[in-house]
């Protein structure tokens, strides 16, 4: 709800203020006796300039009878002259606005089951706040859950208190508590709001923030209409987190975007694929998460009425948890005019990728007739959303290639078969990054795409404000993103909204592009290599990366080079396999705050050494992007930094406090991809610095394995946050032996990196009730090239036990597994199996042992 301040005591209107303001206009004497000036729209703003001679003067009106008032007319006409004369018209024209935003859970359906979301205001998003450059915004924010709440201002520039991150900046809402969040609007633009506690903000919390100019131009008397992007489950969130710690393949098999041995074969990739396997990484995928649904302003379809002709200014938000999403408009090109609120030089765009929490304001033309489709597709090509635009014949915009996720980066050599660390095997070791080596914008490491090798990203340009961005080449086959115009407009042949690909009306279709001709008796059915076609993400123009290189501010927004320079160098670093992500190789839990000084200029090199995105967001600031734009380099919050490559921005130190920075992929940002920029001699207010230590809670989870066999079974259950693991593996077999012959090993796992982590427990053995062996264990776990997981320990017996084990999927859901174990005392010890994957907890599986034999069972994640 909105509401303009109305709150008044004794008001008088003189004519003379509609002269001065061509509206008629009030002096409203406030409960503190100060005055304000108010407008006729119910606008008002306070008179903080007056002397205290003149408030007396004015007080003299609040007890006057209506005779004094006639013969001081004169004066009152005066002291309105005087304010006209010396108070900015913009400053007079402001108003404090005010809304109310209730939190609640609310029931929701967008997938046929009815599933619990958050709401504000009963919406899902919630409600566009519109305000005016200048106003005074009061939003009173109230949680009815019951739990804490908190919503943060994504990319408005505001006093630290007020920027709504629990435990950085205010406690957290608490249930049935308010919250008011006030601050000035110093900025105009397309911007966004959401939750920034736990992982609200997937479940339905965010909304879009409109801020219209003080002076209007030419693009602001346009017909706006917001556009707010987000994915959605019916899975409850803290169990898609659970998944994703637990490791599974899960969700790359609902995406359709499984690999598998045999997948490669079909597409002559097995080299790539065993290329990955060799350096160490983990199959490459573009988000970690399956999405029944992808929303636009809360529903997959939508429809918007349009005039021939018209232009409409489309303020596009991706307030999605985890998805990047392609734009386009089947009616032509997209002029763009804004990125995170700010004006950019305009020009066209036929396929755009926008990034988690960045903005576009993009302005479309209606062609003469007909409805057109703006269509935002999911990155990894797992869905869509659309906005058909017009009435009459339907014009779908293109489709667009699937991934080619075979197509992983770089080629193999020694150095980093070899290398010790996840850095180096990626080409970025630490002494190198630590010696500045990969401090330029561009691509690092990899040397391009295995089979796209023709792409020289070499070539990039190494200068800073001449550098091509991480992603954007320069050369003519990558001028455009996505198709040429005249081949877009080949491409938009009228369809009806049930064809192209589409479920029923107000669904969205998560089918690929085209079917091939065989699946191999369905074992690939899920694979990547089923989709038709395919083309290597970022390396062909129908798949590009964001377009930053293109972005040119309209001023100059290079910093005074007298000013001194703060140089951070940032390495983003994670383990898909646990689900860990840090920066600098260390968690938000275990880390320092970046600590800067106000007045200098702040440079983030930040070197992405994982295959992923990461959208990095720093609140209460904008920086500059470094692109090949030099002085005009634009000014944005967020920035994706793409796989194995270095972004580099700069911004000036001058917004005091304590602000968060953090990859915008919530997952990533929960599981520690996150820091605290701290302000040298700034303190928080005595109610959050009593929090402040829950920021850095580190949480355990849960998960584990259970193997019944018909000969054995076997099993391992996990309690482990980032560092610290505590486990305890387990068998017990009985085929072919008198009696069950069983061992269980607790063990606590200190985690150094994705390669290695050191471990103690204790090895138990024995048969039936007896105890055999009870010693003491001390070792070492790593990582070998091709994937292979090893293990060594020492007991205290003195007995020395080696294994190694591979896990190789010949199709998304059929593996095969093997170990070998060998013991100074036992000897050796093989198991070899293979598992079939049935639903996300259950598989088949069949397993060989060398004490047991053949067997087979059930295998349950948990």
């Amino acid at each position: 709800m909105m509401t303009k301040t109305s709150d008044r005591k004794h008001l008088l209107t003189f004519p003379i203020a509609r002269w001065w303001t061509g509206r008629s206009a009030t002096i409203d004497f406030q409960k503190n006796n100060l005055a304000a000036l108010s407008v006729g729209n119910g606008q008002k703003r306070p008179i903080p300039f007056l002397l205290p001679c003149e408030i007396n003067f004015l007080k003299v009106y609040k007890n006057a009878d209506r005779p004094v008032l006639v013969k001081l007319m004169k004066s009152v006409a005066l002291l309105l002259v005087c304010i006209a004369l010396f108070v900015p018209g913009a400053e007079l024209s402001a108003a404090t606005v005010e809304y109310d935003l209730t939190i609640a859970r609310q029931e929701v359906n967008f997938t046929g089951q009815p599933i619990e979301a958050m709401t504000i205001n009963g919406q899902l998003p919630g409600p566009t706040l519109r305000f005016t450059e200048g106003d005074h915004a009061v939003i009173r924010v109230h949680n009815q859950m019951d739990v804490e709440t908190s919503i943060h201002w994504h990319g408005i520039l505001l006093p630290n208190a007020m920027d709504g991150v629990p435990f950085v900046t205010q406690p957290p809402i608490a249930p049935g508590q308010t919250f008011i969040y006030e601050f000035d609007l110093r900025q105009s633009g397309t911007y966004w709001y959401h939750s920034h506690t736990m992982l609200q903000e997937q479940r339905g919390l965010f909304g879009a923030l409109v801020i219209a100019p003080k002076d209007e131009g030419a693009f602001d008397r346009l017909r706006d209409h917001v556009v707010v992007l987000s994915d959605w489950t019916d899975e409850e969130a803290n169990s898609v987190l659970h998944t994703l710690k637990r490791g599974s393949e899960w969700y790359s098999l609902r995406k359709g975007s499984g690999q598998s041995v045999l997948g490669a074969a079909r597409l002559g990739m097995l080299g790539a694929y065993f290329s990955r396997e060799l350096q160490r990484m983990p199959p490459m995928d573009l988000s970690d998460v399956y999405y029944e649904r992808f929303l636009l302003n809360g529903a997959p379809q939508q429809s918007l009425a349009a005039k021939p002709g018209e232009k409409i200014r489309l303020r596009i938000i991706d307030g999605s948890a985890s998805t990047f999403f392609y734009l386009q408009f089947a009616g032509g090109p997209m002029q763009i005019i804004a990125a995170d609120g700010l004006p950019v030089q305009p020009f066209d765009e036929n396929r755009l990728l926008i990034g988690v929490a960045e903005t576009y304001d993009a302005i479309v033309t209606m062609p003469v007739d007909g409805s057109y489709e703006f269509r935002a597709t999911a990155h990894d090509g797992s869905g869509q959303a659309s906005l058909w635009i017009g009435s009459g014949p339907r014009y779908a915009a293109p489709d667009i290639p699937h991934p080619n996720l075979y197509a992983n980066m770089g080629g193999i050599s020694l150095k980093r078969l070899f290398a010790l660390t996840p850095g180096g095997s990626m080409g970025m070791p630490g002494n190198e990054v630590s010696a500045g080596k990969f401090d330029q914008p561009g691509m690092n490491g990899m040397g391009g795409m295995n089979g796209m090798k023709e792409m020289d990203h070499g070539a990039m340009a190494k200068e800073a404000g001449k550098m091509d961005h991480a992603g954007m080449a320069s050369g003519p086959d990558m001028e455009h993103a996505g198709h040429a115009r005249d081949e877009m407009e080949q491409e938009t042949i009228p369809k009806n909204a049930a064809t192209n690909g589409h479920t029923a009306p107000g669904m969205v279709s998560h089918e690929q592009l085209a079917e091939p001709k065989s699946t191999w008796l369905g074992l690939l059915v899920e694979d990547v290599s089923s989709k038709a076609p395919l083309v290597a993400d970022g390396m062909n123009r129908q798949r590009p990366w964001p377009p930053y290189d293109k972005l040119r501010a309209l001023q100059p927004t290079a910093f005074d080079p007298h000013k001194p320079v703060r140089k951070i160098r940032l390495t983003l670093d994670g383990d898909m396999e646990r689900y860990v992500w840090f920066l600098n190789n260390k968690p938000l839990s275990e880390a320092d705050h970046i600590e800067i000084k106000r007045g200098e200029v702040v440079r983030f090199i930040m070197i992405n050494r994982t295959m992923m995105h990461h959208p990095m967001h720093l609140h209460g600031h904008f920086f500059r992007v470094i692109n090949s734009q030099g002085e005009y380099a634009p000014l944005k919050h967020t920035v994706n930094v793409a796989p194995m490559s270095t972004t580099v921005i700069e911004f000036l130190a001058d917004e005091f406090g304590d602000w968060f920075f953090h990859c915008h992929l919530l997952y990533h940002m929960m599981s520690g991809m996150a820091r605290v920029l701290h302000y040298q001699d700034f303190a928080p207010d005595p109610a959050t610095a009593a929090v402040r230590q829950r920021l850095y809670h580190d949480p355990f989870h849960r998960y584990g394995q259970m193997d019944v066999l018909s000969q054995m079974a076997q099993g391992v259950l996990v309690y482990s946050n980032t560092r610290h693991i505590f486990s305890a593996e387990w068998q017990a077999g009985w085929q072919g032996v008198d009696d069950v012959e069983w061992e269980v090993t607790p063990a606590y796992d200190y985690y150094l990196n994705r390669f290695a982590g050191v471990f103690a427990g204790v090895d138990l053995e024995g048969t039936g009730d007896r105890f055999e062996k009870h010693e003491g264990i001390f070792g070492l776990r790593y990582l070998l090239p091709l994937n292979i997981t090893s293990r060594v320990w020492v007991d205290t017996a003195g007995e020395f036990q080696f294994a190694v084990g591979k896990h190789l999927e010949l199709a998304p859901r059929l593996a095969v597994f093997s170990e070998a174990e060998y013991d100074t005392k036992e000897h050796w010890e093989i198991r070899v199996g293979t598992s079939y994957m049935m639903t996300k907890h259950f598989s088949l599986i069949g397993q060989w042992h060398s004490r047991f034999g053949w067997g087979g069972g059930l295998r349950w994640l948990f």
